[in-house]
């Protein structure tokens, strides 16, 4: 039996994690990043539908836990350690896989 690929080892504390991923705002805007785009707050506001004071203050929460960067001014991404596979939209936090491509989460 050929060996399964390994996950990556966790880089984040689990409860930081768990913050993270455990709304429906951060789940909508790691859902729309999950595909490596590198978007601003105003495109985000638009594609999930939450107003852009909303986006940010959420921004400030996944940016706290290093797991989204904003490596070119305003543009905004999720930090590549994080992005297992860009094509399914797959995020490995070590703890967990997400799988983005499944739908809403509400």
């Amino acid at each position: 039996m050929p060996d399964s690929p390994r996950a990556a080892a966790p880089t984040l504390p689990l409860e930081t994690v768990l913050k993270c991923i455990s709304g429906t705002t951060r789940g909508d805007i790691l859902g729309e990043l999950a595909d490596g785009s590198s978007l601003m707050v105003s495109e985000l506001s638009k594609q999930t539908g939450w107003g852009a004071d909303v986006i940010s203050k959420q921004f400030a929460i996944l940016r706290k836990a290093g797991i989204v960067i904003n490596p070119r001014g305003r543009l905004f991404e999720i930090a590549p350690q994080f992005l297992a596979d860009k094509i399914e939209r797959i995020l490995d936090f070590g703890y967990c896989l997400l799988r983005m491509n499944v739908g809403s989460l509400t």
